[in-house]
């Protein structure tokens, strides 16, 4: 992707994380640019050149940046409004009300408190679908983050509404590129229960002409499925196939409801499948997603949080332990996904889904890294790093975030965070929601 790419190092050093633990050794990782140029035996004595940060890794493992395939990241301005409700109910009659009266403002400030959260929980990466396309790339860059933003579609069936939909959504595409290199473009058709046929298959046509991902919710409901076998005599894999949306730029969210012959559909087409544990349990949408017979077929999975509102919490990390626990738990199986395995949902799977070199420390990869304090009790003793981040730790184990070469938090502490809780504050009384 045009858009997501990494720009070229540059030739200087530009940043020097020294002595953190990389696979189980005090290791120097050295950045020019945005690009990780080495990483080294540890030298106490190092020498870097004038201009360099120079970031204190000791007492810390550096691990990739953990890259989140699916949320809704301004939802955090909804975060514990409307608990407790059955998926359909929970949208038409809380989340969609709502949502008509945020203006772009309000998204951006609602996206800058998500990215600061999932700055601080060691998220470097997120993939979004939500209104008001420019104020969530405008945060995104702001707050220094990556990110993939999906110009929405859900016209309900209604015509005019799909033909306005499709215009922002080709103007959002045309002015990505404003936003910088960090910043990507993805198609967002919201679901096949609210996006017309019509629009699908422009979709389709689209992303396909222009070479960008589709972000679709699939399969999240047994009643999606049934109503879908219902209006077009087939499930909404087969539905999808039909219109010619199955294919590696799919970034296929949820996907809990998919028998034997749809996963072998999905793996033939090279279709991304994003695993939403903890909002599929929330909103008991059915079951677990069957992660082992996806992984099995060769389907490659990635991890969302999806919204702070189905969450309720943007923590990568705390959602691993689910995803992991899930399938376990769903095959009988303790071996069926490793905390390893697990971590690479959130890494080298997403980053490969994406067309990354990210999700690895190692040279030529993109800087996007955290430091995790090894002496934070979640952590102690220490036997294995994977399995302490999947089932033990969770993000407050995170003390710096780097994305992109630049150092977004450092020991704790980001820049704007009171001016965004202040700012969201303001913008909840405006809408008449109470927020601490």
């Amino acid at each position: 992707m045009n858009a997501t790419t990494a720009t070229t190092a540059a030739n200087a050093i530009t940043l020097a994380i020294l002595g953190a633990e990389v696979d189980a050794s005090p290791r120097d990782i050295i950045v020019g640019g945005n690009v990780i140029r080495s990483v080294e035996a540890h030298d106490p004595a190092r020498a870097l050149p004038p201009g360099a940060r120079r970031v204190d890794g000791r007492a810390r493992a550096a691990v990739p940046g953990l890259m989140n395939a699916h949320t809704h990241t301004a939802m955090t301005m909804l975060r514990g409004f409307a608990d407790d409700q059955p998926l359909m109910p929970w949208l038409q009659e809380r989340i969609w009300p709502l949502e008509a009266r945020l203006t772009e403002d309000d998204v951006y400030w609602g996206a800058r408190l998500g990215c600061l959260e999932m700055i601080r929980t060691g998220t470097t990466f997120f993939s979004d679908m939500y209104w008001h396309f420019d104020g969530t790339a405008r945060a995104a860059f702001d707050s220094g983050m990556r990110a993939v933003v999906a110009g929405v579609t859900l016209d309900m069936g209604d015509e005019a509404r799909a033909a306005a939909q499709r215009d922002e959504a080709l103007h959002a595409l045309h002015s990505i590129s404003a936003y910088g290199p960090r910043i990507g473009f993805a198609f967002g058709p919201h679901a096949i229960y609210t996006v017309s046929e019509a629009s699908l298959l422009w979709v389709a046509q689209a992303a396909a002409e222009h070479g960008v991902p589709v972000h679709l919710h699939v399969s999240e409901t047994s009643g999606e499925v049934r109503d879908c076998a219902a209006a077009h005599g087939v499930r909404p894999i087969a539905y999808l196939q039909r219109l010619g949306l199955l294919g590696p730029n799919l970034m296929a969210a949820h996907a809990v409801h998919l028998d034997d012959d749809e996963i072998a559909c999905l793996a033939e087409h090279g279709v991304n499948v994003i695993h939403n544990p903890v909002s599929n349990l929330k909103l008991a949408s059915g079951g677990p997603m069957r992660y082992t017979a996806l992984r099995d077929a060769g389907v490659n999975v990635l991890v969302g949080t999806d919204g702070a509102a189905s969450n309720n919490s943007l923590d990568l990390y705390a959602d691993l332990k689910f995803a992991a626990l899930m399938a376990k738990h769903a095959t009988g199986d303790p071996t069926a996904m490793t905390a390893r395995e697990a971590l690479d949902l959130a890494t080298v799977n997403a980053a490969r889904a994406f067309g990354l070199p990210a999700g690895r420390i190692e040279p030529g990869a993109l800087a996007d890294l955290a430091l995790i304090d090894l002496a934070h009790p979640m952590h102690f003793p220490g036997h294995d790093l994977a399995a302490d981040l999947v089932y033990s730790a969770n993000g407050r184990a995170v003390v710096t975030t780097i994305c992109d070469g630049r150092v977004l938090m450092e020991e704790g502490v980001v820049e704007d965070e009171d001016e965004i809780r202040a700012e969201v504050r303001e913008r909840l009384a405006r809408l008449g929601i109470s927020g601490g």
